[in-house]
């Protein structure tokens, strides 16, 4: 474990694959990190997801379920060296405030997270022709 001002941090590596099978030894390690920090610091786990070959929602899952347990500990986890692939799937799951990136391994760094303009105009929709509103008498207003 590293000290940086106030700062703990823990860095776990994860591997090319990550599956439910891996969440217990992960928050083993995080309860491992929490018991050394000092008094007065906070706990930072970095997860480096760089060798993650093709991240999917069970990784996705494993991931949310460590930061809640990092929560749980006293601490924060922030991903670092999220590849296109995982970003685009926290983005597409509405977890990429969930699960933060590090800011020294951010994508919004190099703006890879911002919007992209597409360069076609807007389709212009067509009046119906020839459409009337038929009214029966019969039919109860409202």
């Amino acid at each position: 474990m590293r000290e940086h001002g106030r700062e703990s941090y823990a860095v776990l590596v994860l591997g090319p694959a990550l599956g439910p099978g891996d969440l217990a030894a992960l928050c083993a390690r995080v309860d491992d990190a929490s018991r050394d920090v000092p008094a007065g610091s906070a706990l930072v786990v970095l997860c480096d997801v760089g060798a993650l070959a093709r991240p999917d929602l069970a990784g996705l899952d494993v991931l949310a379920r460590l930061r809640l347990h990092t929560s749980r500990a006293g601490g924060t986890l922030r991903l670092w060296r999220a590849g296109a692939h995982l970003r685009l799937l926290l983005e597409l799951t509405g977890l990429r405030s969930v699960l933060p990136s590090h800011p020294g391994g951010s994508a919004d760094e190099f703006g890879l997270l911002a919007p992209h303009e597409h360069g076609g105009q807007a389709e212009q929709r067509e009046q119906p022709l020839g459409v009337e509103e038929v009214v029966d008498p019969g039919d109860p207003s409202g």
